[in-house]
């Protein structure tokens, strides 16, 4: 503001200076021309007020000068703020542009590519002055990701799709010709006809989701698609046969006979290395069209498409069979692998997959029940058996939980008096619907659902406690023992003799009354392991008989090697001993002799007639038990005959005794 105030002042003083000079020459005049013509002064007032203009007009250029020169000043100093703002803001967002964290470009309308920042030119290989102006966005995207990219959409500036904001996947090409899975999303410059692209490498998810798919729908160990991925392929060729009925189809499913000895002898390892070779032996005799699939463990199926003849299928099964015939050689061994094929070929009536799926399981199963190594084609009977055995399983479980089971129990005699040395617990289901059901007729059921432990322990528990009640009826004088058949699976639990414990606790009963019936062939199974379980059993006070001696296979130098007490002889011998010229009676008497040499007893079970009583003892044989004498009876009737205790063979015999049935529980 200070030149502003001394540049007023000077104007001030040359208007004083003007005025003294005017009123100075006015006196000249006046003095020195008095009485001069009119026009001299008129002359001299005209120049007066001319000078007086002149110095108004140059008051005002200056006061103009000033008024300019501050707006000049103000509005570069505005400048320096904006350019400094702009400077600013320019390097905020190139900062931005370069480190958005994905490789971002501007696209010009003419498709080049103005600007791009340092992450596009890493994914690119490309340097900037070779990119910037000089190349098009689309030599970056392969020609069929921009195709699928644009699509039937309208396309806008610079090749772009109009619909902006979308995400389009897209294969990227670099400057090595090396392609990857980008993710690019475009946007339009407001106030521009430029676009900005933002482009993310997705090529590692891409890749993630592909090896998460791959193992959603494949196994990890054969590669083969499982069961996800092959209820998909059957599902759709369900469909395609509904839709076009000359499309014929048909399933195998197959299982490796006997695998688990291939584990338990060689090792898991061993296990795997044959299934993968196994896998690939069964691929390489297919066609490319056909689909295999490992369901879990041994288990595989296969999927015959488009197939002239519905017997083409039990064909390829036969040849398939042929062909696991050869050996694998796994980790330096000769492995043999047969397998058990079930086939479904009348596909046309099924709506869902996993009904056919269970249907050839069903025809597989067959197979092995057959004999293994077979191929059974699937019919109606199979899934009938199926449905029964599912819900007898069913049944079992809730006869388990709602006390459904029974005892029985058949006397077993001392021969040479008739009378009562002991009884043995038979297990009945009183079913609610079907009535009383013997236990050849649920027992396999029971052992394949895992049902047996359970059944055996209340039939052992109901056995103990029913025991202690007629040991008071009886008193001190006499023991009576029970005994009750225990399965293999049941006897090789490592919980079975503290399971026997606690049940002897609570019943109150010696343990020396009680008796574990097993088959010889269970014994034979795990054969160090038997012996030292059946040593604890024997230390404990438990007696031990060997079930249906002569049916299976023994060793002698093991037979002497068990704790046995008794050995129990086959109803199939007794029955027979006493005909000719089929007479089993060399046999029993072999068996009779060889129990008393190992310092065992022998129960005779299945006695039906005198003949066959008097042969027995002849032979020197101890008890015996069958329908001569009583046939299972429930508790009351065994508490009347304990009371009794009269020997049985001075009872009535029954005029026509049933056929003998399984009392094996």
């Amino acid at each position: 503001m200070k030149p502003q105030r001394r540049t007023t002042l000077l104007d001030q003083t040359g208007l004083l200076i003007i005025g003294i000079g005017a009123s100075l020459f006015h006196y000249y005049f006046e003095v020195s021309v008095r009485g001069a013509h009119l026009n001299i002064l008129i002359t001299v007032a005209l120049i007066l007020v001319i000078s007086l203009f002149t110095q108004y007009l140059v008051n005002n250029i200056n006061s103009s000068k000033r008024a300019l020169q501050l707006a000049n000043e103000t509005l570069e100093q505005k400048v320096r703020e904006r350019t400094t703002e702009l400077r600013t803001s320019e390097l905020k967002y190139r900062t931005i542009f370069e480190n958005t964290g994905a490789a971002t470009i501007i696209i010009e309308p003419d498709q080049t590519i103005s600007l791009a920042n340092s992450r596009f030119l890493g994914l690119s290989g490309y340097s900037r002055s070779e990119v910037q102006h000089r190349l098009l966005w689309t030599h970056f995207i392969d020609g069929k990701s921009y195709r699928k990219m644009i699509g039937d959409e309208n396309i806008g500036l610079a090749g772009i799709p109009v619909r902006l904001g979308r995400d389009f996947e897209c294969q990227f090409i670099d400057k090595r010709d090396n392609r990857r899975n980008i993710l690019v999303s475009f946007a339009r410059i407001p106030e521009t006809e430029a676009s900005v692209a933002s482009i993310t490498d997705i090529t590692e998810l891409k890749d993630a989701q592909q090896r998460i798919y791959f193992q959603a729908f494949h196994d990890d160990l054969t590669r083969l698609p499982n069961r996800a991925l092959f209820l998909e392929h059957l599902q759709m060729a369900i469909k395609r046969s509904k839709r076009r009925p000359e499309h014929r189809f048909a399933v195998i499913y197959l299982d490796i006979d006997r695998f688990k000895l291939v584990n338990d002898s060689l090792g898991h390892g061993a296990g795997d290395d044959l299934l993968v070779a196994f896998a690939e032996r069964i691929r390489e005799a297919l066609r490319d069209t056909d689909v295999l699939a490992r369901l879990g463990g041994d288990e595989f199926v296969l999927l015959l498409e488009d197939i002239d003849d519905l017997a083409y299928a039990a064909i390829i099964a036969e040849r398939l069979q042929q062909s696991l015939r050869k050996p694998f050689w796994i980790q330096g061994k000769e492995v043999f692998a047969p397998a058990s094929f079930g086939v479904v070929t009348h596909t046309g009536d099924y709506t869902e997959p996993e009904a056919i799926i269970r249907d050839a399981d069903a025809a597989m199963y067959h197979a092995k029940e057959s004999g293994r190594c077979q191929v059974k084609l699937f019919d109606k009977t199979m899934h009938e058996k199926a449905q029964r055995l599912l819900q007898q399983e069913t049944d079992l479980r809730k006869a388990i939980s709602g006390d459904q089971f029974q005892n029985h129990y058949q006397p077993i005699v001392k021969l040479s008096t008739a009378s009562i040395v002991g009884v043995e617990a038979l297990i009945r289901w009183a079913h609610p619907e079907t009535g009383m059901i013997h236990p050849g007729e649920f027992i396999s059921t029971a052992e394949e659902a895992g049902l047996i432990i359970p059944i055996t322990r209340l039939t052992v528990e109901r056995a103990c406690r029913d025991l202690q009640e007629w040991q008071k009826l009886l008193g001190a004088d006499i023991d009576l023992t029970v005994s009750v058949n225990i399965s293999s699976r049941h006897f090789m639990q490592p919980s079975l003799l503290d399971d026997l414990k606690e049940i002897l606790d609570q019943a109150g009963l010696p343990p020396h009354l009680l008796k574990l019936e097993i088959t010889e062939t269970a014994l034979m199974d795990e054969a160090e392991e038997t012996i030292r379980l059946t040593h604890r059993l024997r230390d404990f006070g438990i007696r031990l008989m060997i079930d249906d001696f002569g049916t299976g296979y023994s060793s002698l130098s093991y037979l002497q090697r068990l704790p046995i007490d008794t050995l129990k002889i086959d109803r199939s011998f007794i029955s027979r001993i006493h005909q000719q010229p089929e007479s089993n009676r060399n046999i029993v008497e072999a068996i009779v002799s060889l129990a008393h040499k190992l310092d065992m007893s022998v129960v005779a079970e299945g006695i039906e007639t005198p003949e066959q009583q008097a042969i027995l003892l002849d032979m020197g044989c101890d008890y015996g038990q069958g329908f001569l004498f009583a046939r299972p009876l429930p508790k009351a009737e065994i508490a009347k005959m304990v009371a009794d205790r009269t020997p049985l063979a001075a009872r009535p015999t029954p005029s026509s005794a049933p056929a003998p049935i399984c009392l094996a529980s």
